[in-house]
């Protein structure tokens, strides 16, 4: 049975068979504090750049199907970003933008994405990536002090490896969990790991 469409709307994935000869990634999604499975790369990437997008509240992998006329297709994701939603499908056709809404009741646009998109973002999602795995396992470790203390530090931008140093005795991989966990929260910006490697000489900024 399908999700209906609520104002709590698209917390689980629906379930499906497992498309034969797909792989099966599964990790932890800090944003949805649960597990997700996927079975396409090109989701992974999209996940990982939905997890690392601040303005991104809620979102929620294949939450319902869509229905254009006689036809329905899955959607891949469903976003909240603010007080907009909206619906990704994944495409490799030359498709992209608006499709339609996603019903006659609900004003949910449905979008195209081709996995081309995310071409300029590479590197900001590898970072994202390798950043992911100490959310999953070193966030409850992590005391509101030591968050507050970080971000206080941050205002005059040092690099990765100044916090780390600074921040001794304390354990460095909580001090690099806390500062990733900022930035995940939008406390932080690193805007140079859009185009460099994650490393101790990038700078976190505090926001404003």
């Amino acid at each position: 049975m399908e999700p209906s469409i609520l104002p709590s709307r698209f917390i689980l994935p629906i379930n499906i068979v497992r498309p034969k000869g797909s792989a099966r990634f599964e990790f932890w999604a800090p944003k949805l504090k649960r597990r997700v499975t996927l079975f396409n790369p090109q989701h992974v990437k999209l996940c990982t750049y939905l997890e690392s997008n601040p303005r991104v509240s809620a979102y929620c992998e294949r939450p319902t199907y869509w229905r254009s006329g006689e036809d329905k297709q899955l959607i891949d994701f469903w976003i909240k970003a603010g007080h907009r939603e909206l619906c990704w499908i994944a495409t490799s056709d030359l498709l992209l933008g608006r499709a339609g809404a996603l019903s006659q009741t609900e004003n949910i646009d449905v979008h195209y994405v081709q996995p081309q998109s995310l071409a300029s973002h590479e590197v900001w999602i590898e970072n994202w990536m390798r950043i992911l795995p100490y959310l999953s396992s070193n966030a409850c470790f992590v005391s509101n002090q030591l968050l507050a203390d970080i971000e206080q530090a941050a205002l005059t931008a040092p690099t990765l490896g100044e916090i780390e140093r600074n921040f001794q005795p304390n354990d460095i991989m909580l001090v690099r969990t806390a500062v990733f966990m900022l930035l995940h929260q939008g406390r932080l910006r690193a805007d140079a790991l859009r185009v460099q490697a994650l490393g101790p000489g990038i700078n976190f900024r505090r926001l404003p």
